[in-house]
């Protein structure tokens, strides 16, 4: 019998997603942009639609006022332009429609939505659930730890489990924060080990499974059968510094602080439909045509 499933929504990059695809002449009542709650919304509907889940849950990212990663890097996602004024209020919208349609969703000033999805996903694996983490993020990859579990790439249709992840970036899910520390990660502006890709990262850690265990036995790495090695293992010790730093920057938190949120948590977290009363507001403040608005009240 399969275990329960929890669909964790990874929000920013379907409302990035949604800001690019959609027209930006679709405007609110007030004459404002909506076309990315609009896309956005449509998304939530698909998937509701497709895979009527019980439990659902999106997260958010939120100003990072308070960023532990950037108090242990200031550099850290450094060369991200700031969201234009124009998607900035969308985002805070973006949230009103998913309490409008019963959609439980978290924002941190402190931790990412990777971090409010991995924590999430420990309670529910505590709880015997399977989790399906709904993103484009490859990070979260590193989440599928369950033979149930699944990564799921909405936008592509591309869905891994365990061994999906393994084929694709030739680690298990619990080597990719060491694979990602090796390698770097350009779109959060994570340097790498020079000249060490994935493919290089990986045949390393089939051998040294974690960055303490590449640490131990650096020297070793010139020993190893794949072209290149002694010039690794040179590079590997001029800028071994970086790796417990980037391990820590790679690797997402799974033990956020949500007392608050556990003893009602999984029955918050089952989707219960839309709010008739909430969305009917939403719907006019967001100049919905009635044809959209009703296709949610029947949902």
């Amino acid at each position: 019998m399969p275990l329960p499933r929890a669909y964790l929504i990874d929000s920013s990059i379907y409302i990035f997603r949604a800001w690019h695809t959609y027209d930006d002449s679709i405007t609110d009542s007030l004459g404002k942009p909506s076309n990315a709650i609009f896309g956005f919304g449509d998304f939530l509907f698909q998937l509701l639609k497709q895979k009527q889940p019980k439990y659902i849950a999106c997260a958010f990212d939120a100003s990072q006022t308070e960023s532990y990663r950037r108090e242990l890097y200031p550099e850290y996602k450094a060369n991200r332009p700031p969201a234009p004024a124009e998607l900035k209020h969308q985002f805070a919208q973006c949230r009103q429609f998913c309490q409008a349609v019963g959609i439980p969703e978290f924002a941190s000033n402190r931790y990412e939505a990777d971090d409010i999805i991995g924590s999430l996903a420990n309670y529910f694996r505590e709880q015997g659930f399977a989790i399906t983490v709904v993103s484009a993020d490859k990070d979260l990859t590193q989440l599928i730890v369950g033979d149930e579990d699944a990564w799921w790439d909405y936008a592509r249709g591309t869905v891994l489990n365990r061994r999906g992840v393994e084929k694709q970036f030739g680690v298990v899910p619990e080597q990719i924060p060491d694979l990602l520390a090796l390698s770097g990660d350009k779109v959060d502006n994570i340097p790498g080990i020079p000249g060490v890709g994935y493919t290089t990262a990986s045949k390393i850690l089939k051998k040294y499974p974690s960055i303490e265990t590449i640490l131990e036995n650096i020297e070793e790495i010139s020993e190893m059968k794949f072209r290149g090695a002694s010039r690794i293992q040179a590079l590997l010790n001029a800028h071994k510094g970086m790796l417990p730093l980037n391990k820590l920057l790679t690797t997402i938190v799974c033990d956020m602080h949500l007392e608050d949120h556990l003893e009602a948590l999984l029955e918050n977290l089952i989707w219960q439909g839309v709010n008739h009363d909430d969305f009917s507001n939403l719907s006019k403040q967001l100049d919905l045509s009635a044809a959209l608005s009703q296709r949610w009240l029947n949902l």
